[in-house]
C-alpha cells in the first residue's frame, strides 16, 4: 500500500503577505500582512488531522517526508544569503540554537554549518529503511476508524525520532523567518512559505510534536494565527 501523498494547499491566498518593512525593530517582517488578514486555518487543520483508515506512523512518516523536501527547497533558494559571515550563530531572533557533539558536548556553529548538519542528518534518517520502512504491513482489522497493521515495521524509537526531525526542521524554520524574510520576499515565495509555515506549526500542534518552549521563537506568529480564536489543533 502505498503511503498517502503529502499535499501543501495551492491556490490559497497569501497568509501574511508582507508590506515594506517598518522602523519598529519589535515588529517582524513576517507579521505583516493584507488588511483582509486572509488565514485558512479550518483548511490547513483538514490537512493536517489524520484521516480515517490511514494508519498513524505512516501518516507522520508522509508528513515528515513532505516537510523536509519543502523546507529544503525554500532553503536551497536563499542559502546564498545565509553565510557564515551574515549568519555567525544559529539564531532565530534572541533564541541561540547550540549543536550537541556526540561525547555530549554543546558548541555554536555558524547558521550554515549549522542547518547543513541537520538537514544531513534527517535525510540520512528518512532514507534509513529500518526507521521509515517503504513496504507497508498487511492490514489485520479496523478498529475506531484505525487501520491495525501487522508487520509496518517502524521502530519502538520512532515516535522519539519524528519529534527530534520535527524539532529541527522548525529551526530552519525560525531562522528564516527571523533573518531571511525578505529575501524570501524579494523572490516572492511568501504566499508558499507562509503556508509552509503555518501548515508545519498547526501539524505539529495537532500531533503534539513540539514542547511548547520549543514555539518561543514565533509565539507572535501563533498568536496572530490564532488572532480569531481558533485553536490550531486539529
Amino acid at each position: 500500500m502505498a503511503r498517502p501523498s503529502f499535499r501543501l494547499p495551492g491556490g490559497i491566498s497569501s497568509l501574511l503577505i508582507p508590506k515594506k518593512p517598518t522602523n519598529d525593530d519589535t515588529k517582524h517582517l513576517y507579521l505583516d500582512h493584507t488588511s483582509s488578514q486572509f488565514l485558512p486555518i479550518d483548511k490547513l487543520k483538514e490537512y493536517s488531522a489524520l484521516p480515517q483508515l490511514v494508519d498513524q506512523n505512516e501518516w507522520l512518516a508522509t508528513n515528515t517526508i513532505g516537510f523536509f523536501n519543502h523546507i529544503n527547497q525554500c532553503y536551497g533558494v536563499l542559502s546564498e544569503f545565509c553565510s557564515q559571515s551574515q549568519c555567525p550563530t544559529m539564531s532565530a531572533g534572541s533564541v541561540q540554537y547550540t549543536w550537541q557533539e556526540e561525547k555530549g558536548k554543546k558548541v555554536k556553529l555558524s547558521a550554515p554549518k549549522y542547518i547543513d548538519l541537520v538537514m544531513s542528518l534527517i535525510e540520512h534518517l528518512l532514507t534509513d529503511e529500518q526507521m521509515f520502512p517503504t513496504k507497508f504491513g498487511s492490514i489485520t482489522g479496523i478498529s475506531e476508524n484505525q487501520i491495525k497493521v501487522d508487520g509496518s515495521d517502524f521502530p519502538q524509537t520512532f515516535p522519539t525520532q519524528i519529534k527530534k526531525i520535527f524539532k529541527y526542521l522548525f529551526q530552519v524554520l525560525a531562522h528564516i523567518l527571523h533573518n531571511h524574510y525578505q529575501e524570501i520576499v524579494d523572490a516572492k515565495l511568501q504566499e508558499h512559505f507562509n503556508t509552509l509555515t503555518a501548515h508545519f506549526i498547526i501539524f505539529a500542534s495537532t500531533h503534539q510534536l513540539l514542547e511548547q518552549k520549543d514555539f518561543q521563537p514565533v509565539d507572535d506568529l501563533r498568536s496572530a494565527l490564532e488572532a480569531d480564536g481558533t485553536s490550531l489543533h486539529a
